[in-house]
């Protein structure tokens, strides 16, 4: 009997993170990481990195460490997941604009990792999925997408068998309790994590999938890589019961079963969330003022594009330019660190809140600029929307 396991890291930085933390967690996670990959050959992962984070390590010169991820992908010791760019929480956006996200994502790790980022599968963020996210993940040619365990409908959780939506994506899940528990430091041997790995009493070959912050190793949990990962991925290399493989090697290991239709959620979802009909209560809880007051802003925002972009062919050369940033601008500003730091349960950071709202602000106004004068009609249309969307502003601003 073998153990197959895979580790999924995420790695993501907000697009307004400040210089001083990228580069903390550039040198205390991503650079430990890949160099434990270097100095074992048979030690592989599953890697979502986000193309904000993508382009950010650019800009700051890691030029060197997107190379040494291309090497290491091309040698097959990473697998690329696809997501989206600038990692908003996909069930809370219109379908146009998930399908937008995931486009430029996949066009900015292509730029940068070359023919070396070919995804199979699709980490939406925060593994937050519905309906809708599965159709447009689907849609964008993924074969599969990685779930939080509690999305999982199935009378049993699948180990040995690969489940599969309606629409033919295949429904990868992560253990949810060793995944939460590497990422809380409660395991932090090899030992411990080996045990935890053997807790099926059958004979027969099964699967885990532990998928979590790639930050957690290195900089949430600072012996994490040299008490932890280096010294498994040295033990692992001498044993033949426990095999650690790619997660698109476990969905080519083990048989397509059972179809089912996963219940909306994330990796943060809880079961009392589930019986309260909130899948999503680090972005939108209902009873949080000022997730609803984000979320009216954002819809607004996003109707001030889509009402700018009707006009872009009749815009002269500068409103255009103008309406590109506007566009870029909320492409940025709907990132999901904004409502998370808002969560209050515990995280709570007036700062990072003001962040995101200043990029959707920002953007709307532009949108608001870009609309030629011969239209006046849709600037007052335009203005309207903007005092109802000020208004939630204030309503944001006075929480606070």
């Amino acid at each position: 009997m073998v153990v197959h396991f895979a580790f999924l890291f995420h790695i993501y930085q907000p697009p307004v993170q400040i210089p001083p933390v990228i580069r903390q967690i550039a040198h205390e996670s991503y650079y430990p990481i890949i160099e434990a990959l270097k100095n074992y050959p048979l030690a592989k992962i599953t890697l979502n990195i986000n193309g904000t984070l993508t382009e950010q390590l650019h800009d700051f010169g890691y030029d060197d460490l997107i190379q040494s991820i291309t090497s290491l992908a091309s040698e097959g010791q990473i697998e690329f997941t696809g997501s989206a760019k600038f990692h908003p929480l996909l069930p809370l956006i219109p379908e146009p604009e998930i399908k937008r996200q995931i486009i430029l994502n996949n066009e900015t790790n292509r730029h940068f990792f070359g023919k070396s980022y070919q995804p199979k599968g699709f980490f939406p963020p925060e593994m937050a999925i519905s309906e809708e996210v599965l159709t447009c993940v689907r849609e964008k040619g993924f074969e599969w997408i990685i779930l939080s365990g509690i999305a999982n409908t199935l009378p049993t959780f699948p180990t040995n068998f690969i489940s599969n939506h309606s629409n033919g994506l295949k429904l990868i899940f992560r253990d949810d309790f060793i995944s939460n528990d590497c990422a809380f430091n409660k395991i932090n041997n090899v030992d411990a994590f080996i045990s935890r790995l053997y807790y099926k009493c059958t004979s027969e070959d099964y699967y885990v999938i532990l998928a979590m912050d790639g930050e957690t190793f290195g900089h949430h949990v600072k012996h994490a890589i040299t008490d932890f990962l280096v010294p498994l991925f040295n033990a692992l290399s001498q044993r033949d019961d426990i095999k650690l493989c790619t997660v698109s090697e476990i969905i080519n290991k083990f048989p397509l079963k059972e179809s089912q239709n996963p219940r909306a959620s994330s990796w943060s979802t809880l079961p009392y969330d589930l019986a309260h009909e909130v899948p999503f209560p680090l972005w939108f809880d209902p009873s949080n003022n000022i997730h609803v007051e984000q979320h009216r802003f954002l819809m607004y925002a996003l109707t001030l594009i889509h009402l700018s972009s009707k006009y872009r062919e009749a815009m002269d050369k500068e409103r255009k330019k103008i309406f590109d940033n506007a566009r870029n601008l909320l492409d940025r500003g709907i990132h999901s660190c904004q409502q998370w730091w808002a969560s209050k349960k515990p995280w709570y950071s007036p700062d990072m809140i003001l962040r995101g709202l200043n990029e959707v602000l920002m953007a709307s106004v532009n949108a608001k600029r870009s609309i030629p004068e011969n239209v006046p009609d849709i600037k007052d249309a335009m203005e309207l929307i903007m005092q109802d969307m000020l208004k939630a502003h204030n309503e944001i601003v006075l929480r606070l």
